[in-house]
């Protein structure tokens, strides 16, 4: 069986939904109030144990409420949290507020800003490829990714990334280190608004111009995702769409973690990066039906899924 590592964040999410966002001073009512775990690696580490697929987590919590309940879902889920460290400082938290399918956050970083490459003990890595998620939220990583990537390459592994957004608002003193770390990446996977801004493109600028753009700087297989638009993929020897699945959509919190751990599962398995892509989107679609990690899917939920569409499973 295929192995992942995931290294990047991991915290608690705090979600409510409400018809409209409070003005200053005033106050809404929720109707409903839910806590998981989260963080971009946390998500995508137990997608790929709820896909059958051998993860491992690198990460920093604080030893408090939060850190402890984190890690112990993720356990229960059988993701390898023994590299996970404990501090007496505090665990990342998201407040996630919901409307309709809309979702706006207020991230407290916690440990996962102090998270540097001297926490990761590279010795106990094992895996096929290295998830790299939350590139903008991981300042104590962001000026050694360059050397943690050539590490893993030097190993025989490969590397993915994931940027999600610049909370900044995609500064050259972010953007800059990272138009340096994208040439070496193997897997490269932004949403569409992401590519747009890292590359500079315009608002309308289509997703195949993103794709090619990112190969021609060196990445080696690029994925843009669009949501419920479907996604483009490009290597140097293919570019094409892959539709998403219309599905009744409550959460799409985790959205992008699920379809990450779908296409790598099936990408370090062998399959094309078609076949990558719709099992991504398939893991996704799944999730996106429900709030939370109880909605993340099971292999055999996927399979069934696909199956019942007349299309290959995990």
């Amino acid at each position: 069986m295929p192995k992942i590592t995931t290294i990047g964040d991991v915290n608690v999410d705090l979600i409510a939904r409400i018809d409209k966002m409070p003005g200053l001073g005033k106050q809404v009512i929720t109707q409903d109030f839910q806590a998981h775990g989260g963080g971009c690696s946390a998500n995508f580490s137990l997608s790929c144990a709820r896909l059958g697929t051998d993860v491992q987590l690198f990460g920093k919590v604080g030893d408090d409420v939060f850190g402890r309940y984190v890690l112990l879902e993720l356990e229960e889920n059988k993701v390898d949290t023994g590299n996970v460290l404990l501090t007496n400082k505090k665990t990342g938290v998201t407040f996630a507020m919901v409307q309709g399918i809309e979702r706006s956050f207020i991230t407290f970083r916690g440990e996962n800003a102090a998270f540097c490459l001297d926490d990761i003990d590279i010795s106990k890595i094992y895996a096929d490829i290295v998830h790299l998620p939350s590139y903008f939220l991981m300042d104590g990583l962001r000026y050694d990714y360059i050397r943690l990537i050539d590490v893993m390459h030097a190993a025989g592994i490969r590397v993915s990334f994931d940027t999600g957004w610049d909370p900044r608002g995609f500064v050259d003193e972010t953007v800059g280190p990272l138009l340096k770390i994208l040439p070496r990446v193997d897997l490269f996977m932004p949403n569409i608004d992401e590519a747009r801004n890292i590359l500079k493109l315009s608002r309308g600028a289509k997703p195949e111009k993103a794709a090619g753009l990112l190969v021609d700087m060196g990445v080696k297989t690029a994925v843009v995702k669009m949501g419920e638009g479907g996604c483009w993929v490009a290597d140097r020897d293919t570019s094409e769409y892959v539709p998403a699945f219309k599905v009744k959509v409550v959460d799409t919190t985790g959205a992008g973690d699920n379809f990450a751990a779908g296409f790598i599962s099936a990408y370090i398995s062998g399959r094309t990066l078609r076949q990558s892509a719709v099992i991504g989107s398939a893991t996704a679609a799944l999730k996106i039906g429900g709030v939370g990690w109880p909605a993340y899917p099971k292999r055999s939920q996927v399979n069934e899924f696909l199956h019942d569409k007349g299309l290959e499973g995990l």
